[in-house]
């Protein structure tokens, strides 16, 4: 991590979670340089008054706007729908924030636009750096998510974000300080994106390890024999061709009021692909005495959007989604079932026998009916064997990957928290060089 050179001079802010900042600073409330305007929404039942040419944002649009500018949304107005409710257009530059369901997603206004109800509008009333300004308040989300209120959920009220306090440094180092925190997170995220990339091309290769494996075996020499399906291509002379569910029985047993206290897995708790098990705030609702039992050894294959590839092989007794088909596999390994589900060609193939729009599920009749190639159990333990250890090995890089994005996040949430406080001199910061005038060399 780089080190930069601090000011000369600090003061106490006032304000625990700023504490010191540069002595010719000041500290100032947000409704002292911004008009806080809120928004509101039209009658959805009204056809004229939607799909217009006038943004209208929500707390959605921000949470899935890519980078720091919104200029588009996932519902529009109609100058009938504008003038029908209490919504404001705001200019161009202005910050737009979420302050319900949740509060703390922002953005800068990429053209003139309104919002709905979830979200408030920063309109500068002075001569200030809205860039420096919108940094500051990504700085500052757990803080103003601290003040929300309201018990079905919390709401930042007008009067709470208008009194939020904020460091008000000269104009012209609210420019310096902005142009700074673009260019290196910029940076930073150009590095992410090449991380991410690399995560991408690992868990493709984590794919093709396992098709290959599980459709051509381990031995290249071995002899082939056409299936006589098209998407399974060739296979090893010696495997046999079987039906789903000649290998796998579905078990439907329900669970009572006695197994309550099982664990229970939803869809969330499966990682699509991978089949680990992660644990997740956002589950699914626990569907109680609704629910389907499974024991160790058993594989869970969720036919809810089957694209998504949610399979796990589980080793306990528990509970799961009545989402999730529970399969007892006869004839062939749990882990060999397991990693056959997680091809690409079977969940293509099970994926295109969905139906529903809005939910697309299979069901057992059609992904029992498949056919799937099966080696003898000696070689589906070999196998298994090695896609143990191939998995593994392409797991750990992953998650190291992971592990430095998260770093890189971390740092810089923290450069851009120290900027925009003042812990660190970013004056006379070039962006063509990359180089401040505070920085150590």
């Amino acid at each position: 991590m780089a080190r930069y050179k601090t000011y000369e001079r600090y003061k106490d802010s006032g304000v625990e979670w700023i504490g010191e900042i540069p002595e010719h600073w000041e500290v100032i409330s947000t409704k002292r340089i911004f008009k806080v305007i809120n928004g509101a929404t039209p009658d959805t039942n009204e056809p004229i008054y939607w799909d217009g040419d006038i943004p209208w944002v929500t707390p959605i649009d921000l949470n899935e706007n890519q980078g720091h500018i919104i200029e588009s949304t996932k519902r529009t107005l109609t100058p009938a729908g504008y003038n029908s409710c209490g919504t404001t257009l705001v200019p161009a530059g202005s910050i737009i924030l979420s302050t319900r369901a949740p509060i703390g997603h922002l953005a800068l206004a990429g053209r003139p636009l309104c919002t709905n109800q979830g979200c408030k509008s920063l309109s500068k009333i002075s001569n200030n750096d809205t860039n420096y300004f919108y940094y500051h308040y990504l700085a500052s989300v757990d803080e103003l998510q601290a003040l929300g209120m309201g018990t079905t959920f919390l709401e930042l009220s007008n009067q709470a974000l208008g009194s939020f306090k904020v460091c008000l440094p000269s104009l012209e180092e609210q420019r310096s300080i902005a142009q700074f925190i673009n260019h290196k997170t910029s940076e930073i995220d150009n590095l992410i994106a090449d991380k991410e990339k690399l995560i991408a091309l690992l868990q493709e290769y984590r794919q093709a390890v396992i098709s290959e494996a599980v459709t051509k075996g381990l031995d290249p020499n071995v002899k082939m024999k056409d299936s006589g399906i098209e998407w399974i291509g060739e296979i090893p002379e010696h495997w046999q061709l079987l039906r789903l569910k000649h290998v796998a029985d579905l078990v439907n047993e329900k669970a009572s009021a006695e197994d309550l206290d099982k664990p229970y897995i939803s869809l969330e708790n499966i990682q699509s692909w991978t089949g680990l098990y992660i644990l997740s705030e956002n589950t699914d609702i626990d569907e109680g005495i609704s629910s389907n039992l499974f024991a160790p050894d058993m594989v869970l294959f969720g036919k809810l959007r089957p694209y998504l590839a949610k399979c796990i092989k589980v080793d306990f007794f528990g509970r799961c989604s009545s989402e999730l088909l529970t399969l007892k596999p006869n004839k062939i390994s749990s882990s060999y079932l397991h990693y056959l589900l997680l091809t690409e060609s079977i969940i293509f193939e099970i994926d295109s026998s969905t139906y529903g729009a809005k939910m697309p599920r299979a069901n057992w009749s059609f992904i029992g009916n498949l056919v799937v190639a099966i080696p003898p159990l000696v070689e589906q333990d070999k196998i298994t064997n090695y896609l143990d250890q191939k998995t593994s090995e392409i797991d750990s890089l992953i998650s190291g990957i992971q592990d430095s994005i998260e770093q890189l996040k971390a740092y810089r949430q923290s450069l851009i928290s120290e900027a925009v406080t003042g812990k660190i001199d970013v004056r006379g910061f070039a962006a063509e060089g990359g180089v401040a005038s505070g920085q150590d060399a």
